[in-house]
């Protein structure tokens, strides 16, 4: 039975994430790092970051550090095969879609969450779990940039995917690029504000407020 866990902020939702994963299943957690990998950050930049990691710490995640970029299917197969949990961290869902169109890994992960795998993300690996990515976008994360022609998700949810709802920083991207660009496509959208996460069970799903 599918499991999925998709949070806006991973630092705000994720010890109530946590709760709900055994500490066995917790013990071996791939931390997917390369949506984070797109440019170099500076130490200030990446306090969210940090917080991500000491909740995963504290919620009792044991986790592995391990990028995808520059790696074969066959690598993904080896290297993630004992890991029952995998966490996607936050950062640009248009770099982490472009390392997948080498390494089959949208299909790789479809498979392992099918078998029993449990999948944890936070903002861009939620992005990438939806059904597309494009209308996230704004000047510097963007398809284009990457040229991205297939800018399809994973599907777990049949919705896209838009994180960071309410929040005032947030607001200029919203209202200039991507509000614009979802006059363009014919998705449904889910607007998840940073407390709250899309809990997939199955075939259903519900999103939970932390607060």
């Amino acid at each position: 039975m599918k499991r999925i866990y998709l949070a806006s902020q991973f630092y705000v939702s994720g010890l109530a994430i946590s709760h709900k994963i055994s500490d066995e299943q917790k013990q071996k957690t791939v931390f997917i790092t390369t949506p984070i990998k797109y440019k170099n950050f500076t130490e200030a930049e990446l306090d969210w970051h940090y917080k991500n990691r000491n909740t995963l710490k504290e919620g009792g995640f044991i986790c592995e550090d391990y990028d995808i970029a520059g790696k074969s299917e066959a690598d993904l197969v080896k290297d993630l095969a004992s890991f029952q949990v995998m966490y996607v961290e936050g950062g640009d869902p248009f770099y982490f879609l472009k390392q997948t169109e080498s390494n089959n890994f949208i299909s790789y992960v479809i498979k392992r969450v099918e078998e029993g795998m449990i999948y944890v993300s936070e903002s861009a690996g939620s992005v990438v779990a939806g059904i597309d990515i494009r209308a996230n976008g704004r000047p510097g994360k963007n398809a284009a940039k990457y040229g991205l022609t297939n800018t399809s998700g994973i599907h777990f949810i049949n919705a896209v995917f838009m994180p960071h709802w309410g929040l005032n920083n947030k607001r200029k991207d919203y209202q200039e690029h991507k509000f614009p660009q979802t006059y363009h496509e014919d998705y449904p959208y889910m607007f998840i504000p940073n407390n709250c996460y899309i809990e997939i069970t199955g075939n259903s799903f519900k999103i939970t407020s932390v607060s």
